[in-house]
């Protein structure tokens, strides 16, 4: 069963702040008691910072998949739909940057060119490579 922390902690407090204010002064009818509730919310605090960031952390874990897959179909449909040499090379040098930052989506990209119907053996040549290959085939007959 899980703990709702936030719902505790406010609970010490409010406990807490009971046992405060009532004597002389303000001073705490029993200082031990709302130290210890005190205490306990404070703990209870802490523990609800942690599943917050808990839920964070799987927030951004996701969005960075989804992140992921996002540039990965955009660059390989780039690739195999780039009609100058010089649009290849900015799709290029997009995969090169993102290796370069530990993001190396090649793989991925690889796998995705079949499901856009393109050829996986002519996806990192330029347009005109491409072409000359294309050129270069004998007849199926």
């Amino acid at each position: 069963m899980t703990i709702n922390h936030r719902a505790e902690a406010e609970r010490h407090l409010s406990t807490a702040s009971y046992k405060t204010g009532d004597g002389p002064n303000d001073i705490p009818i029993n200082p031990v008691a709302a130290g210890f509730h005190l205490g306990m919310a404070q703990v209870h605090a802490t523990l609800t910072a942690s599943q917050y960031l808990v839920a964070d952390a799987s927030a951004y874990r996701t969005a960075l998949i989804a992140w992921r897959e996002i540039v990965t179909r955009s660059v390989a449909w780039g690739l195999m739909h780039a009609e100058t040499d010089n649009d290849h090379r900015n799709w290029r040098d997009l995969t090169q940057r993102l290796d370069e930052a530990g993001l190396n989506i090649d793989a991925e990209v690889d796998a995705t060119i079949p499901q856009i119907d393109g050829d996986p053996r002519l996806t990192w040549h330029p347009p005109t490579v491409r072409a000359a290959m294309r050129a270069n085939e004998e007849p199926p007959f």
